[in-house]
Protein backbone atom coordinates (compact mmCIF):
# COMPACT_ATOMS: atom_id res chain seq x y z
CA UNK A 1 0.00 0.00 0.00
CA UNK A 2 1.78 3.37 -0.93
CA UNK A 3 1.18 6.29 1.49
CA UNK A 4 0.15 9.36 0.38
CA UNK A 5 0.70 12.91 2.15
CA UNK A 6 -2.86 12.80 3.66
CA UNK A 7 -2.73 9.21 5.77
CA UNK A 8 0.94 10.68 7.00
CA UNK A 9 -0.51 14.10 8.00
CA UNK A 10 -3.67 11.71 9.62
CA UNK A 11 -1.13 9.10 11.31
CA UNK A 12 0.70 11.87 12.62
CA UNK A 13 -2.58 13.46 14.22
CA UNK A 14 -3.92 10.53 15.57
CA UNK A 15 -0.78 8.90 17.17
CA UNK A 16 -0.50 12.10 19.31
CA UNK A 17 -3.49 11.14 20.74
CA UNK A 18 -2.87 8.33 23.81
CA UNK A 19 -3.89 6.90 26.86
CA UNK A 20 -2.09 6.46 29.63
CA UNK A 21 -0.16 2.96 29.14
CA UNK A 22 -1.04 2.54 25.52
CA UNK A 23 1.51 1.66 23.20
CA UNK A 24 -0.54 0.57 20.29
CA UNK A 25 -0.30 1.98 17.16
CA UNK A 26 -3.10 4.18 15.90
CA UNK A 27 -5.48 1.89 13.51
CA UNK A 28 -6.41 3.80 10.26
CA UNK A 29 -8.07 2.31 7.16
CA UNK A 30 -10.02 3.63 4.27
CA UNK A 31 -13.59 4.16 4.53
CA UNK A 32 -16.40 2.00 3.13
CA UNK A 33 -18.25 5.11 2.78
CA UNK A 34 -17.67 7.04 -0.75
CA UNK A 35 -17.80 10.52 1.40
CA UNK A 36 -15.15 9.55 3.65
CA UNK A 37 -11.95 8.88 2.70
CA UNK A 38 -10.22 7.12 6.05
CA UNK A 39 -11.81 6.14 9.17
CA UNK A 40 -10.02 5.50 12.71
CA UNK A 41 -10.86 3.46 16.08
CA UNK A 42 -8.19 5.77 18.08
CA UNK A 43 -10.67 8.21 19.16
CA UNK A 44 -12.71 5.95 20.70
CA UNK A 45 -10.00 4.05 22.34
CA UNK A 46 -9.31 7.13 23.96
CA UNK A 47 -11.23 9.02 26.98
CA UNK A 48 -14.18 11.29 25.88
CA UNK A 49 -11.46 14.57 26.81
CA UNK A 50 -8.80 13.27 24.87
CA UNK A 51 -11.28 12.46 22.27
CA UNK A 52 -12.81 15.99 21.99
CA UNK A 53 -8.82 17.40 21.89
CA UNK A 54 -8.28 15.23 18.94
CA UNK A 55 -11.42 16.37 17.38
CA UNK A 56 -9.92 20.33 17.56
CA UNK A 57 -6.43 19.24 16.58
CA UNK A 58 -7.91 17.72 13.51
CA UNK A 59 -10.17 20.86 12.49
CA UNK A 60 -7.61 23.07 12.72
CA UNK A 61 -5.41 21.07 10.65
CA UNK A 62 -8.57 21.10 8.12
CA UNK A 63 -9.88 17.97 8.76
CA UNK A 64 -13.80 17.29 9.05
CA UNK A 65 -14.55 14.12 10.98
CA UNK A 66 -17.69 12.04 12.10
CA UNK A 67 -18.10 8.95 14.99
CA UNK A 68 -20.41 6.12 13.23
CA UNK A 69 -20.27 2.59 15.12
CA UNK A 70 -17.12 3.28 16.62
CA UNK A 71 -14.83 4.67 14.33
CA UNK A 72 -14.52 8.06 13.44
CA UNK A 73 -14.10 8.86 9.40
CA UNK A 74 -12.36 11.71 8.38
CA UNK A 75 -11.40 13.50 5.33
CA UNK A 76 -9.85 16.85 4.07
CA UNK A 77 -10.82 18.53 0.97
CA UNK A 78 -8.37 18.19 -1.93
CA UNK A 79 -8.64 19.48 -5.62
CA UNK A 80 -5.41 18.45 -6.61
CA UNK A 81 -4.18 14.63 -5.34
CA UNK A 82 -2.09 14.33 -2.39
CA UNK A 83 1.61 14.32 -2.77
CA UNK A 84 2.68 10.67 -3.11
CA UNK A 85 -0.51 9.60 -4.19
CA UNK A 86 -0.39 7.33 -7.11
CA UNK A 87 2.51 6.72 -9.82
CA UNK A 88 0.27 4.79 -11.74
CA UNK A 89 0.20 3.40 -14.57
CA UNK A 90 -2.77 4.97 -15.75
CA UNK A 91 -4.73 2.64 -17.57
CA UNK A 92 -7.34 3.25 -20.52
CA UNK A 93 -10.08 3.82 -18.28
CA UNK A 94 -8.02 6.78 -16.52
CA UNK A 95 -7.23 7.66 -20.36
CA UNK A 96 -10.84 7.82 -21.02
CA UNK A 97 -11.83 9.87 -18.10
CA UNK A 98 -9.08 12.68 -18.86
CA UNK A 99 -10.46 12.91 -22.39
CA UNK A 100 -14.06 13.16 -21.83
CA UNK A 101 -12.73 15.80 -18.66
CA UNK A 102 -10.66 17.48 -21.82
CA UNK A 103 -13.40 17.56 -24.29
CA UNK A 104 -16.19 19.03 -22.06
CA UNK A 105 -14.13 22.03 -20.03
CA UNK A 106 -17.53 24.10 -19.00
CA UNK A 107 -17.38 21.51 -15.65
CA UNK A 108 -19.95 21.57 -12.40
CA UNK A 109 -18.39 22.52 -9.23
CA UNK A 110 -19.59 19.55 -6.80
CA UNK A 111 -20.69 19.62 -3.59
CA UNK A 112 -18.77 17.10 -1.91
CA UNK A 113 -15.40 15.89 -3.05
CA UNK A 114 -16.72 11.64 -3.59
CA UNK A 115 -14.88 11.32 -6.93
CA UNK A 116 -11.26 12.52 -5.57
CA UNK A 117 -11.82 10.34 -2.45
CA UNK A 118 -12.90 7.23 -4.11
CA UNK A 119 -9.34 7.79 -6.79
CA UNK A 120 -6.90 8.71 -3.15
CA UNK A 121 -8.46 5.37 -1.82
CA UNK A 122 -7.91 3.76 -5.02
CA UNK A 123 -4.65 5.38 -5.72
CA UNK A 124 -3.37 3.48 -1.97
CA UNK A 125 -4.93 0.12 -3.67
CA UNK A 126 -2.61 -0.06 -6.82
CA UNK A 127 -3.48 0.00 -10.33
CA UNK A 128 -5.88 -2.27 -10.92
CA UNK A 129 -8.07 -0.83 -8.18
CA UNK A 130 -7.39 2.66 -9.72
CA UNK A 131 -8.49 1.55 -13.01
CA UNK A 132 -11.45 0.10 -11.57
CA UNK A 133 -12.77 3.21 -10.16
CA UNK A 134 -12.25 4.83 -13.05
CA UNK A 135 -14.03 2.45 -15.38
CA UNK A 136 -16.84 3.51 -13.15
CA UNK A 137 -16.26 6.91 -12.98
CA UNK A 138 -15.90 6.90 -16.97
CA UNK A 139 -19.45 4.73 -17.29
CA UNK A 140 -20.81 7.79 -14.65
CA UNK A 141 -19.61 10.76 -16.69
CA UNK A 142 -20.99 8.93 -20.03
CA UNK A 143 -24.83 8.86 -18.77
CA UNK A 144 -24.34 12.63 -17.32
CA UNK A 145 -23.48 13.23 -20.68
CA UNK A 146 -25.76 11.42 -22.40
CA UNK A 147 -28.38 13.32 -20.24
CA UNK A 148 -27.15 16.86 -20.55
CA UNK A 149 -25.22 17.34 -17.46
CA UNK A 150 -22.06 18.56 -16.53
CA UNK A 151 -19.44 16.41 -15.80
CA UNK A 152 -17.28 17.18 -11.89
CA UNK A 153 -14.72 19.98 -11.49
CA UNK A 154 -12.04 17.58 -11.42
CA UNK A 155 -8.37 17.69 -11.83
CA UNK A 156 -6.96 15.99 -15.03
CA UNK A 157 -3.80 15.08 -12.66
CA UNK A 158 -6.30 12.58 -10.96
CA UNK A 159 -5.69 10.89 -14.92
CA UNK A 160 -2.38 11.21 -15.40
CA UNK A 161 0.21 14.64 -15.90
CA UNK A 162 -0.45 18.17 -15.74
CA UNK A 163 -3.24 20.13 -16.79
Amino acid sequence: MKYNALRKELNELIATITRDGDRRKPTIRRSLRAEWIYATDRPEAVSKEQAEAAGRRLREAGWESMTEGGWTLVRKATDEPPEGWFEGPFGPEAACCRSLLDRHAERQQEKDKKVEYKLIQAGEEGPEAYEAVCRRLHREWAERLRNRQKLPDVSLRYFGGGE
